[in-house]
């Protein structure tokens, strides 16, 4: 497997770990010392790994209220044998991200290591 492979293989469990999050280890997507940071009302509000895990395991899943999937690698770039970037669009309920991961490959995996976040659009 080629490292884009590898990456994008990593964004596909994310994408099945926002739509069903009880379909997926969150330690196999994410790393522990992960960052979450996203705005809301221009202030920078930021989750530690285990309370991103908290919030998504503790809410509906998409999948559960029937929501559509909406999702895409809008970019990848591969910085160096250990470190990728992405920028990635995808639907989680009525709201559309487009969430922006820094992945380091750590003992042998992929990780995420940062999320940062912003809302595109919401559906009524």
């Amino acid at each position: 497997m080629t490292q884009t492979q590898a990456v994008a293989a990593l964004i596909d469990a994310y994408f099945n770990l926002a739509y069903e999050p009880k379909s997926r280890d969150f330690n196999q997507v994410f790393h522990p010392s992960c960052l979450v940071q996203w705005l809301h009302e221009g202030q920078l509000q930021t989750l530690s790994a285990p309370d991103y895990a908290a919030l998504i395991h503790g809410r509906p899943s998409p999948r559960s209220a029937g929501a559509p999937r909406d999702e895409a690698i809008l970019s990848l770039e591969n910085i160096s044998d250990c470190l990728a970037t992405a920028t990635v669009r995808v639907r989680i309920g009525a709201k559309l991200f487009n969430d922006h991961f820094v992945m380091h490959k750590e003992e042998g995996r992929w990780l995420i290591a940062t999320k940062a976040s912003f809302i595109v659009r919401t559906f009524d």
